[in-house]
């Protein structure tokens, strides 16, 4: 199976005559050196999971399709190890390396990567996951969350570390914002990521599922689903709140207040008690007000 290009904005940072997205980013992603690959053989007990994996779930009919498919042809795209110590630690190829142990194999072919940093290790795990379509859109949003936090990077440079647009990593971010059973509906596959993002809005966890379900149930598109929320949120909206009625003396009085200091005023409370507010926008302005209120004491 041919190799996926690195992502373009990945192959401008490992050429140092490259633009790159940040001084940050460029420091924290490998350079062409120290991501070289070459193919070895190693004992499988010399090799340790990855404790940066984006994936979190592997399904037990997936692990059965690839045990099936390495017992008949081997395993055709080694996964790919780092060294760590005495060890060889996975940045890529958890599933493949899981179904060989249980069908007890003694040695693996392996990609092995020159990686040093944490943040290195982060970075081309993930990029490996995506360019194999491993991860569902939960893990994915979580593992750029993770980067950017890690590295501190903005979306505009992780988009362009990963290769994607940076609309299409801000809507996977956004699906973090919704509830863990939206979530976990994502991860199994029933609730489309476009169609789960249509509920971020909606703030009542209760709602959103019963929303969730009913995108599922009935195969809603993106665009559907949002009419569907849109609709929910219109009947949930609480009704304005009625406005206080001041007697006529109140209302003159703010009236003049405000021809007073030129600008609005707002008063809060009823007949007896309240507040008196009046807005001001710079500092400037809040000077220019308190030298009306001064220069008019005496009159």
């Amino acid at each position: 199976m041919p190799r996926k290009a690195l992502g373009k904005g990945l192959d401008a940072l490992f050429n140092p005559g490259a633009d790159t997205p940040s001084e940050t980013a460029r420091q924290n992603i490998p350079d062409e050196d120290s991501s070289k690959r070459r193919i070895i053989s190693i004992p499988l007990k010399d090799i340790i999971p990855n404790r940066e994996q984006p994936r979190e779930h592997f399904s037990d009919e997936g692990m059965e399709d690839i045990k099936k498919s390495i017992a008949e042809n081997g395993i055709i795209e080694p996964p790919v190890v780092r060294r760590n110590g005495d060890f060889f630690e996975l940045v890529a190829g958890e599933r493949r390396f899981r179904a060989a142990k249980e069908l007890k194999y003694d040695t693996i072919e392996v990609i092995l990567m020159d990686v040093e940093s944490e943040e290195k290790m982060m970075v081309l795990s993930l990029i490996e996951n995506i360019q194999r379509e491993d991860l569902n859109a939960v893990e994915e949003g979580k593992a750029y969350q993770n980067i950017m936090d890690k590295m501190n990077l903005t979306q505009e440079e992780l988009s362009s570390i990963v290769g994607k647009s940076r609309s299409s990593v801000a809507n996977t971010l956004r699906l973090l914002n919704l509830s863990e059973r939206v979530q976990a509906m994502i991860r199994n596959g029933s609730l489309a990521p476009g169609s789960a993002r249509a509920l971020v809005p909606v703030e009542d966890g209760e709602i959103q599922y019963k929303l969730a379900q009913k995108i599922a149930r009935d195969g809603l598109s993106s665009r559907k689903a949002e009419s569907l929320v849109k609709h929910e949120l219109a009947e949930k909206k609480p009704a304005p709140a009625a406005q206080p009625v001041f007697p006529p003396i109140i209302e003159n009085f703010r009236v003049d207040v405000q021809r007073l200091v030129g600008s609005e005023v707002k008063i809060k409370g009823n007949a007896l008690k309240g507040k008196i507010m009046i807005d001001y926008y710079s500092e400037e302005d809040l000077v220019r007000i308190l030298e009306s209120i001064k220069g008019n004491q005496g009159q």
